[in-house]
């Protein structure tokens, strides 16, 4: 009789102790489905980056002007926050007074968010209001000198007028040239 009367006793403390978390947590206070997302999604991580973005414009300011402008249909932003990298670039324009002055075209675009300096690397052609056409393989622009730079050979088209060099260094609009290391130039008079 004593295993029945301990085996009673047990099942009692048991259904007890079941009953008593199962009427208390009745009791609680509910929270509506939004609150437990917000709760939810208060203690999500968010990854720092590098993060990559399908589709994206991004605008370089200075002075309160537009500087340059990249559309692409990939945009990596380093784990730094500093490095950005364009690919599948659909549009580059480098601004002058708020104006497009230079159409660029290359493989890929990496840019310094906080000097705003780009390089252009791969197939870069850079087209003035001109139509005077610059080509190489890597390019450097300077946003604090607002110049153009490359240390490869390059190749500019003025009308009747192709030049080849070594290097090159020149203004926004392409008026200020110079150029290094074996320059060529065919013309005709």
């Amino acid at each position: 009789m004593s295993k029945k009367i301990i085996i009673i006793i047990l099942a009692l403390i048991i259904g007890i102790i079941f009953g008593y978390n199962y009427f208390q947590q009745d009791t609680e206070e509910t929270v509506s489905p939004e609150e437990a997302i917000d709760v939810v999604v208060d203690d999500v991580v968010v990854d720092e980056p590098p993060v990559n973005i399908s589709e994206g414009t991004i605008v370089g300011i200075k002075d309160e002007k537009k500087e340059w402008m990249i559309e692409a249909g990939n945009v990596e932003i380093a784990e730094d926050r500093k490095r950005t990298v364009f690919s599948e670039v659909k549009e580059m324009l480098i601004f002058k007074d708020d104006k497009p002055e230079l159409d660029v075209k290359a493989l890929e675009f990496i840019a310094d968010m906080q000097t705003k300096n780009i390089e252009f690397i791969g197939e870069v052609v850079i087209t003035n209001n001109n139509g005077d056409i610059l080509r190489g393989e890597h390019f450097y622009w300077d946003s604090f000198e607002e110049k153009l730079i490359s240390w490869d050979s390059v190749n500019i088209q003025f009308e009747e007028i192709n030049i080849t060099a070594g290097s090159l260094s020149t203004n926004v609009e392409m008026d200020q040239l110079v150029l290094k290391d074996g320059v060529t130039v065919n013309m005709k008079l």
